[in-house]
């Protein structure tokens, strides 16, 4: 991640932001920045594995699922947007 080696999904991750650029940053970031309290689950996805995390975005809670593409390597980011519903990670529970 730290050699820039992400890649965001055109899904859930790229509807909140104006451009890809301003996507790929705020994702840098709020990834470089991520603690064992923001990790929530584990999804078993039909080709991936996949780590859900919440976390606080300027004072809104967020909802980011990444995965790691080991053929590349790199980051996959598969959403990444405001939460819809609450959700629970090891620092507690967090609310839309």
């Amino acid at each position: 991640m730290e050699e820039g080696r992400l890649f965001i999904q055109r899904t859930r991750a790229l509807d909140f932001f104006s451009t890809l650029s301003e996507a790929l940053q705020a994702a840098r970031i709020t990834l470089l920045e991520l603690e064992v309290s923001n990790f929530a689950h584990t999804l078993k996805m039909t080709y991936d594995v996949a780590d859900v995390y919440g976390v606080m975005i300027e004072g809104e809670s967020w909802y980011l699922k990444i995965t790691i593409d080991e053929q590349e390597p790199e980051v996959v980011v598969i959403s990444f947007h405001p939460l819809e519903r609450p959700l629970k990670t090891r620092g507690g529970i967090l609310r839309p």
